[in-house]
């Protein structure tokens, strides 16, 4: 976390003073995919499962680099799975996110489109079936961004996140494997300029 506000600082003191500083809030819905969690000797793992995902973001730029902090919100159900086959038990767990970030511009083409590249750190509160707990887990996506109105915009963002397993060591049976747990998502949004 430390490392996380010395670059912000960073960032803030190295942009161009020519540069205004503007506000941001972005609103975005996708669906995730989740991998780990546990793992049986048979192979059969048991995690979450596909849910849809909501974010609010409100972000303060600063030339190309950005700060951010991320709110995301999904309800999910909770999967075995094995090649071929998935037994879901729907609407078993919820998630709450909280994730500050810094992204820089990588890229620009055309008028105002715009490729980003954003990382930093999660924590994140889960309720497994009225059990809630804890983890904290790394966060890294890549947003493309396009203009829409004057001070609209438009994006599309794939992220990727590690964190420990959703699973408490209590909560797996012996011959069970905790596992990290590995999100993948993709989410459409937009974005307004204040």
């Amino acid at each position: 976390m430390r490392t996380l506000v010395v670059t912000c600082l960073a960032a803030g003191l190295v942009a161009p003073r020519t540069v205004s500083a503007q506000w941001g809030i972005a609103a975005e819905i996708g669906v995730a995919r989740f991998g780990g969690s546990s793992r049986d000797t048979s192979g059969t793992t048991v995690g979450p499962y596909r849910p849809t995902t909501f974010e609010l973001r409100l972000d303060r730029g600063l030339g190309p680099a950005r700060v951010a902090v991320a709110v995301l919100r999904a309800r999910t159900g909770i999967a075995g799975e094995r090649p071929g086959l998935a037994v879901v038990q729907y609407d078993i767990a919820s998630l709450w996110e909280i994730a500050p970030q810094v992204s820089f511009r990588l890229a620009r083409f055309g008028v105002g489109v715009d490729v980003r590249l954003e990382a930093g750190p999660a924590v994140q509160r889960w309720d497994v079936d009225g059990a809630s707990r804890t983890r904290v887990a790394a966060r890294a996506a890549a947003a493309l961004e396009w203009p829409l109105a004057r001070a609209l915009s438009g994006s599309l963002r794939v992220s990727g996140l590690v964190s420990g397993s959703v699973f408490d060591a209590a909560e797996t049976p012996a011959g069970v494997e905790r596992r990290a747990t590995r999100r993948l998502g993709v989410a459409v949004g937009l974005r307004f300029r204040l």
